[in-house]
């Protein structure tokens, strides 16, 4: 059937597009039992108050939501520019999340937007990536739409389609990553320019 082929098509090339995006998801999931959970938080001590200020940011920060949560961490007084053993900063890992809320009440709080990683990526290197990569899978999707929609109307036969880009999850997020370049922007941040990339520099 023409309309199976064409969909059967149309997905490997959205699941080959997407694959970066799924190894997360494909990850094994770890189970720890009693002694590990003892281990790991003796004494019954909640995790939030077992780790440091900074970790928990990170934590936040990497999730992008829970702002009440954000103002209890904050309250604790964490270093904000403290980076991690990578050298990533809790803006950074804000910037993406693609939280909004996140990376304006950081730079509230100084953060820095220039702040580096060992690679030497900023915060903006982080959301211009993103940028790209979503924008250039937006217009790929657009291409796949009009293949199919052209498809339909030559041969007058109903074909597997789905609504446009800009109503398709996470597209419709994208302009929060612009919103929060133009927030790095009016903090003074600026892109990295000697960014290393391991396994290829």
């Amino acid at each position: 059937r023409s309309w199976e082929r064409g969909r059967a098509g149309t997905c490997s090339r959205i699941c080959a597009r997407t694959a970066h995006l799924r190894a997360h998801v494909d990850m094994p999931v770890r189970i720890l039992d009693e002694q590990s959970i003892k281990e790991y938080f003796p004494d019954g001590i909640k995790p939030a108050k077992a780790m440091t200020p900074e970790m928990e940011l990170y934590f936040l920060c990497d999730a992008g939501k829970a702002q009440p949560r954000l103002e209890r961490c904050l309250a604790r007084k964490p270093d904000i520019n403290k980076p991690n053993e990578m050298g990533v900063t809790a803006l950074m890992f804000a910037c993406a999340s693609w939280s909004v809320p996140f990376v304006s009440r950081l730079l509230e709080e100084k953060a820095d937007p220039n702040a580096e990683d060992r690679n030497g990526a900023r915060a903006l290197n982080i959301v211009n990536d993103l940028i790209a990569q979503w924008e250039s899978d937006a217009e790929l999707e657009r291409e796949d739409c009009r293949k199919r929609r052209l498809a339909m109307e030559v041969t007058g036969t109903i074909l597997w389609d789905r609504p446009n880009v800009e109503e398709l999850e996470p597209f419709t997020d994208v302009p929060k990553l612009y919103e929060i370049r133009r927030l790095l922007e009016q903090a003074g941040g600026k892109p990295g320019e000697n960014v290393r990339r391991p396994g290829y520099d």
